[in-house]
């Protein structure tokens, strides 16, 4: 019954979901502000890591969307969800986490960021805690030598779900933009000691960007 029930969740329920989503994605009102000209759009002549909060995650699936982007999903059920859904707006994937598989997922960013993609991150994912950034961008940008750009989401029209990161979801006709921060380089040689030191400078700038998308909004 569990396979009957895991089949019917990735065979009918994920598409029927990411189909409707696409519908309303399209009455959206969706500006960009502070780009940097470096967002997979603007034919850039390098790639970024972009780092953002878990509970925006669906907002960056539809604004990467069919873009040479890479990200990571948890091995977990709900990893497995958004890898699905991600994929279906041609994002690819590489599974692991901080906790399991986490050598090679980093191993596998790598490859695709040396193949020239950017790669799309939740700071603060899989589980939180929620608006705190994790090693895990951290490392990957050491491991890369990738700038981080932390980005924003923020909307007028909005449900927020009762989950740890109390995940956004974007209400139809909704008003949204996407905002981003300066990019932030992790130096290759940088000592453990120093990690927080990254983790707060990404985080403060997370949070000024987030500030600043939500008086958009409601100005």
């Amino acid at each position: 019954m569990k396979k009957i029930n895991e089949m019917i969740l990735k065979k009918i329920l994920i598409p029927v979901a990411v189909f409707i989503f696409k519908i309303i994605a399209v009455t959206y009102k969706i500006k960009e502000i502070n780009a940097f000209k470096k967002t997979p759009f603007q034919g850039k002549d390098k790639n970024y890591i972009y780092g953002f909060f878990h509970s925006q995650l669906l907002a960056h699936i539809y604004f990467y969307r069919n873009t040479k982007m890479v990200s990571l999903a948890s091995l977990h059920k709900d990893g497995e969800i958004a890898a699905i859904v991600a994929q279906r707006f041609g994002i690819t994937i590489v599974r692991g986490s901080s906790t399991r598989g986490g050598a090679n997922a980093l191993l596998g960013l790598r490859k695709h960021i040396n193949d020239g993609y950017d790669a799309a991150l939740t700071v603060d994912g899989p589980r939180g805690p929620a608006g705190t950034v994790n090693n895990g961008i951290i490392y990957l940008a050491k491991l890369t030598g990738k700038e981080i750009i932390p980005c924003c989401f923020a909307c007028d029209k909005k449900i927020r779900l009762r989950s740890w990161d109390r995940f956004l979801i974007p209400l139809p006709f909704s008003k949204g933009v996407f905002n981003f921060g300066e990019p932030i380089k992790i130096p290759e040689d940088l000592k453990d000691e120093e990690i927080n030191i990254y983790k707060e400078k990404i985080q403060k700038e997370l949070i000024r960007i987030n500030t600043e998308a939500e008086e958009k909004i409601n100005n």
